[in-house]
């Protein structure tokens, strides 16, 4: 875990301030050897040792060299920087982009500051003993004593993209870092950085900032889900806000084993991005290349890539590895039938053969909604026949096992997200893939993510905010909340929930939810209907522009004290999702 690879992390375990822990290339030697009473003296060094530091050259070097063709537009800007530790990927930034102004906002300073002497000595470069994930001290130094070239513009400038600014923060931490009831004091950052675009808030009061962050990469999930049961309230957040999130760097595969889609979306998905990337003319660096985009690759010049939703579903499960070893072991010599290799092969056998019967028929259900979306697109069926051929539809899943349905709907929901133009998840609409990072170009070794944020306009209503406006904003908020909180239900239903007649007004007027090349649903079956977590960025807005329209809406203090009502019925056991 702390194995020491490079002059920086060479200095950094130097230091003492991990004294008493062992290096990863130590750690099998030590534990070889008996145990000893005595304790390892604690290190006096003042410093934070859950901060992960980022050590390697190569890392920093691969990265500008990959997407420094986005970043030239900063060169010459304000660099405010957090947490820049060791500053290693503070001072190749540094050097790459010129920056006019760097201000390092660093609370252990007194640590780290013999390792930022080389980028202190660089004209325009401060460094400030405080927290830049503290707001107080973050909004303390967002003056024109610190950034005399930075102004606040008016409303309408806020909206703007501000290239002379850039955020760049690294919020790893190695055990996580707890923050009253968060799980992770990063995710909660990550989350108010984001919520900083709506508000103007922050230093987003310059105009759209745009952000580099490094963090842990089970921190990045509620930003930048790569499957549809991992997209959660900030990832629309960052849809609505955001006109990209990407992973320039991080670990190597699947984000989790228990929640994947259907593995042809993401080979799909993958041979997307190589496209994106040989017509732009991106080459990843050498030894950054990631296994799966090598695997879609082979499968595109193999010719066995197709469509999503054309064959049958296959899901990525850890038993399957264990079976093809078990398989090519049995190849080599034969089992005895009553060995436990032989009854656990035989068992995997037998799972396999199940679910590539259950995904069979999977195909088979989203084929016939396929078909019923195709008339409705022809618009050649009459209204008696779509009706006949929806309850047939609808008759036929509903017969099929509980289980069934539900592990359909989120194969349904995913293949959804993919389908439309453009792809819901920021993951799939990726400019460019992820480089594979080491554990040991980080200390402790741990491997990190860096995302790259960059800002968009929002609507107009999402700003409207506070009690001198319309209080749209607020309202979306509330609306946002209640619907989200039911997300498998119908929207219509959601939406009666939260004020009668809200459907009847919205659903007929609301024409991205019909629109089927840009994520729209035209099925009215109950299993088949558009829900609120199928919602793309544009369908919200759209949602949030007829609630505005409609004559009858609640007034927003009426809207927050129904919400207080549903939380109550909610803990109280009343409210249920079917």
């Amino acid at each position: 875990m702390f194995g020491a690879l490079g002059p920086v992390a060479e200095q950094l375990v130097a230091t003492g301030l991990w004294a008493g822990r062992r290096s990863s290339q130590k750690e099998s030697e030590e534990d070889a050897k008996p145990a000893k009473r005595s304790r390892a003296p604690k290190s006096k060094v003042k410093g934070d040792k859950t901060r992960v530091n980022i050590v390697s050259e190569k890392l920093c070097d691969d990265i500008l060299s990959y997407i420094g063709y986005s970043l030239d537009r900063h060169k010459g800007c304000d660099i405010l920087d957090l947490y820049p530790g060791a500053g290693l990927w503070s001072r190749k930034l540094h050097d790459y982009l010129k920056p006019r102004s760097h201000i390092l906002m660093e609370p252990d300073s007194a640590f780290y500051e013999p390792f930022l002497k080389p980028l202190l000595d660089r004209p325009g470069t401060t460094l400030l003993p405080m927290s830049g994930i503290v707001w107080r001290d973050l909004n303390s130094i967002l003056t024109p004593e610190y950034l005399p070239h930075q102004s606040v513009p008016d409303a309408d400038g806020q909206t703007e993209r501000n290239d002379t600014l850039l955020v760049t923060a690294n919020i790893a931490f190695h055990p996580k870092k707890r923050f009253n009831k968060f799980d992770s004091l990063a995710l909660l950052v990550i989350y108010q950085f984001i919520d900083a675009i709506r508000t103007s808030g922050l230093f987003q009061r310059y105009g759209l900032v745009r952000m580099l962050i490094w963090t842990r990469p089970d921190d990045k999930f509620g930003l930048i889900p790569k499957v549809m049961q991992k997209r959660r309230r900030m990832a629309v957040d960052s849809e609505l806000s955001c006109e990209w999130v990407r992973e320039v760097c991080g670990r190597e595969g699947p984000d989790s084993v228990w929640f994947v889609r259907d593995s042809n979306i993401d080979t799909n998905s993958n041979l997307a991005v190589w496209k994106r990337m040989r017509s732009a003319g991106l080459r990843m660096p050498q030894g950054r290349e990631s296994e799966e985009l090598k695997e879609a690759v082979t499968e595109s010049r193999l010719k066995r890539v197709v469509a999503p939703g054309s064959t049958a579903p296959v899901f990525k499960r850890p038993f399957q590895d264990v079976l093809s070893e078990l398989e090519a072991a049995h190849q080599q010599q034969v089992f005895a039938k009553g060995s436990e290799n032989y009854k656990t092969m035989r068992v995997y056998r037998w799972r396999l053969n199940s679910e590539e019967r259950k995904h069979q028929r999977m195909l088979d259900t989203i084929s016939g909604l396929d078909a019923i979306h195709a008339l409705y697109k022809s618009g050649t069926a009459t209204a008696k026949k779509m009706k006949r051929l929806e309850e047939a539809w609808d008759a036929e899943l509903q017969a099929n096992p509980k289980g069934f349905i539900d592990e359909f709907t989120t194969y349904k929901d995913n293949l959804h997200y993919y389908r439309q133009d453009p792809p819901l998840l920021h993951w799939d609409r990726r400019e460019y893939h992820p480089m594979a990072v080491q554990p040991e170009e980080f200390l402790p070794n741990i491997q990190c993510s860096l995302l790259d944020v960059q800002p968009k306009k929002l609507h107009p209503l999402l700003r409207q905010m506070g009690p001198n406006s319309s209080r749209a904003g607020d309202c979306f908020e509330l609306i946002a909340r209640s619907l989200m909180s039911h997300s498998t239900l119908p929207v219509d239903r959601c939406l009666n929930a939260l004020a009668p007649g809200a459907a009847e007004f919205i659903l007929p007027r609301w024409k991205s939810a019909s629109d089927l090349d840009h994520g729209g649903v035209r099925a009215r079956s109950r299993l088949a209907q558009l829900t609120p977590r199928m919602l793309n960025a544009r369908q919200w807005e759209e949602l949030l522009e007829l609630w505005m329209e409609w004559p009858f809406r609640p007034e927003f203090h009426e809207l927050l004290a129904h919400m207080q009502e549903e939380i109550g019925e909610e803990e109280g056991g009343v409210i249920a999702s079917d």
